[in-house]
């Protein structure tokens, strides 16, 4: 059987790096992308690509790198996040330029990465799997966190239509968010290792979970009433 590829995009310091050690670990060719990678490959398994998600079009060229280089991955992971956070009274006060570059990150460029992924996996045989970092934002508003929110229900709503397209062909598109035990929501001090072990089992098919994905550090897949938590 050929080795699997993973590319994840958006490898900051918690849920990324821990996603790129969790599936080397578990035996996949892994992909990391971010602005500070330096582009060298360690080994045969491991590649560190540069990628702006702030440019939408630097996602084409990573993907167009890794196919060349590795293949079509099949497992898809959109770590990217920006935000400006502001007082609760105070949500719309942001800078134009501020907002445009947010929601290039949070949805242009996971729009990309999600159409290259569906074109990757239609030329793939077995399971395929694209897993994007959410939050609570697509249950509804939450003062304060304006660009964040407005992107990450965006991509909600992208990978709900995607799983619903796709998933006869046996590709899965998940939304995962990390919650308290209470339900409501982690914008801070979010789980690095316990994000990549859902990630984990939700490309190897160890759980069959709907296209949203709650859990709770510790705990697991946990499911929420469908209304925000405050």
């Amino acid at each position: 059987m050929a080795q699997k590829t993973v590319l994840v995009l958006g490898c900051g310091p918690n849920i990324g790096s821990s996603t790129v050690g969790t599936f080397r670990k578990s035996g996949y060719r892994v992909v990391s992308a971010s602005r500070s990678c330096d582009g060298e490959a360690s080994d045969d398994s491991t590649m560190a690509l540069k990628c702006d998600l702030a440019q939408p079009k630097s996602v084409e060229y990573l993907f167009k790198t890794v196919r060349e280089e590795w293949g079509e991955p099949s497992v898809v992971v959109y770590n990217g996040c920006a935000y400006y956070p502001t007082k609760p009274e105070e949500s719309f006060n942001i800078p134009t330029e501020n907002f445009e570059q947010q929601l290039a990150i949070n949805t242009t460029s996971a729009f990309v990465a999600m159409r290259e992924a569906a074109n990757s996996f239609a030329r793939l045989d077995g399971s395929k799997t694209l897993i994007f970092t959410g939050t609570m934002a697509n249950e509804g508003g939450v003062p304060g966190w304006l660009t964040l929110c407005v992107g990450k229900a965006a991509g909600a709503y992208m990978i709900d239509l995607a799983e619903n397209v796709y998933r006869e062909q046996d590709a899965r598109f998940h939304c995962v968010d990390e919650r308290t035990s209470e339900g409501k929501p982690m914008f801070e001090g979010l789980g690095g290792q316990a994000h990549a072990d859902v990630f984990l089992d939700l490309a190897e098919r160890k759980v069959d979970l709907p296209w949203q994905v709650t859990f709770v550090s510790g705990k697991g897949y946990v499911e929420f009433p469908h209304e925000l938590i405050l």
